[in-house]
């Protein structure tokens, strides 16, 4: 039986940093437009997918929620059949919530980017220069700056950047930023809006690196402003030995004096093994390239420190487990820890002299990526039928009475997907389907954009009475690759999943989202976690 929690109860909780996950089960879009502050965003359809990852002890306490009950009690009931042993549901959801006098918060990596205020706007240590005062730098010819991006290349490569700059991004820029500082250039950072840039900023500051400076509001802030953004940006160069060696002095001299937590591979081993009763999060903060082609500590997740540090929503949803971050030699992962900290998570650490210290200590790395099982994924393949792409296609030819559903997210449907599909957003798929299908032994085929979705769809089915369910082997991309017919838009279905990326911003969306950072100082609702831990006052 699924059992209930107050608005009361979860606010004592969390005022007494009890050890607990708080996850929203709603759409992106949702979230994005009034959240509990803390709460991890797992939409439901993709909840047997990050669950491992992000609760990996299946004792931890487990809160969900969603507007009302609908769907968190049904993701409760998942993780308990899954063997979850402390899930409960919000008791009338974020409505009661309100109802009761809470708080609510918006945007996305809330967390982080109210963070990044502080270091921004009440830290107020980061030189900043408006986006007029760069374009003139840059109309005037001075070749004594360097204009950096610290966001990720792929990011990059999506929106562009501003004329004449380079990609670093992250904490890779510590590493490199030497090869510039002793040549004399100031550095103008920058990100899409605040909080990379910020964090860049006064990192490099504190490694005593000056002229550095933020352009404020970031890329946004320079469209705003009337200008173009230049669409190939480079990639920055690989530092010299130089520049790494100082940047390597500075973080073994910065963890001291920071009391940043260095352990050992005999410690990191201890919690790895005790990892099914003691929560861990063991993050590598390189790049994506090194983790998977260089090799990594097995169960250890890529995230690059840069985005650790902005997403830490998405990764982190137990705020008092074990943290260790880990990188070559521990320089990257010092810096990262660093912002953890101040951020206010209690167990912080890094592995001291970081995968060289694994290795030389006759431990195994693992190459690739690995393919991680759905919870309980095994068990609810088992009886699922499985029909070819030719079959589905013989049928349709043949004009013979099934009903295609497509549980792929509304933005993939949009894109392509098999004449006549009909589209259920998964995390309504018990409400929705008798919408569509009223006689249950009617004839579905089950398909969209993995092969996984759609066998856990299909035993949701299952569940709800429909006998007559195959799943399309290889999903709508199978379908595609046979070289048949693609419909695409959304015509007759209103999509409630549609969420739109920072990368993908207008103007107007843009503005908005700009004047959404600025004010994030200033609310309570949002500095009240940073005065709880002493943050700010």
């Amino acid at each position: 039986m699924v059992n209930a929690i107050s608005p009361q109860e979860l606010k004592l909780l969390s005022a007494e940093n009890e050890k607990f996950a708080l996850l929203d089960v709603r759409e992106r879009n949702e979230y994005e437009q009034g959240q509990i502050f803390g709460a991890t965003q797992v939409p439901r359809r993709l909840l047997e997918f990050r669950i491992a990852a992000l609760i990996p002890v299946k004792s931890t306490k487990v809160i969900l929620y969603d507007n009302d009950n609908y769907r968190s009690v049904l993701a409760a009931k998942t993780l308990e059949r899954n063997g979850y042993t402390n899930v409960y549901y919000l008791a009338g959801g974020l409505v009661e919530w309100k109802k009761t006098g809470n708080a609510i918060v918006t945007g996305v990596h809330v967390l982080s980017k109210s963070f990044g205020e502080i270091v921004g706007e009440v830290w107020d240590i980061v030189p900043k220069m408006t986006p007029i005062e760069v374009k003139k730098i840059l109309d005037s010819g001075e070749d004594n700056f360097i204009i950096i991006d610290v966001r990720p290349q792929e990011e990059v490569d999506k929106t562009g950047s501003i004329p004449g700059a380079i990609c670093i991004s992250g904490v890779e820029l510590p590493l490199r930023v030497n090869d510039y500082h002793k040549n004399g250039k100031k550095i103008i950072t920058t990100c899409a809006g605040r909080t990379r840039g910020y964090i860049s900023a006064v990192t490099l500051q504190k490694m005593n690196i000056d002229n550095v400076y933020d352009l404020n509001n970031g890329t946004k802030g320079w469209k705003l402003a009337g200008f173009e953004l230049q669409k190939e940006i480079p990639q920055g160069p690989q530092p010299s030995s130089e520049s790494r060696e100082k940047a390597d002095q500075f973080a073994i001299d910065f963890a001291s004096a920071q009391g940043i937590k260095l352990i050992s591979t005999d410690q990191l081993q201890a919690l790895r093994q005790n990892a099914n009763q003691e929560t861990l999060y063991l993050l590598d903060v390189r790049s994506a390239g090194e983790y998977e082609f260089i090799g990594h500590i097995p169960g250890s997740i890529s995230i690059p420190g840069g985005q650790a540090i902005q997403n830490t929503d998405d990764i982190v949803a137990i705020r008092n487990g074990n943290i260790v971050f880990v990188c070559d030699n521990g320089t990257r992962a010092i810096i990262t820890a660093y912002w953890y900290q101040q951020m206010g998570f209690p167990h912080v650490h890094v592995l001291e002299g970081g995968l060289r210290s694994w290795a030389r200590d006759g431990n195994f790395l693992e190459t690739g990526i690995q393919d991680v099982e759905p919870l309980g994924f095994a068990e609810s393949a088992k009886g699922v039928g499985r029909v070819a792409v030719n079959q589905v296609k013989l049928l349709i030819d043949q004009q013979a009475r099934l009903t295609i559903i497509d549980i792929s997210d509304s933005k993939t449907f949009a894109i392509g997907h098999i004449p006549g599909a009909q589209w259920i957003s998964r995390g309504w798929l018990e409400k929705q389907i008798g919408e569509i299908i009223t006689n249950k032994s009617s004839r579905l085929i089950i398909t969209g954009n993995d092969n996984d979705t759609p066998i856990l769809a299909a035993v949701t089915l299952r569940e709800q009475g429909y006998s007559k369910l195959e799943v399309l082997d290889g999903g709508t991309n199978a379908w595609r690759k046979a070289g048949y017919e693609i419909a695409n838009g959304m015509e007759g279905f209103k999509s409630d999943d549609w969420f739109i990326p920072l990368t993908e911003y207008g103007l107007e969306q843009s503005d908005q989202y700009i004047k959404w950072e600025e004010q994030l100082a200033y609310l309570p609702e949002y500095m009240d976690y940073f005065r709880h831990k002493g943050i700010v006052r």
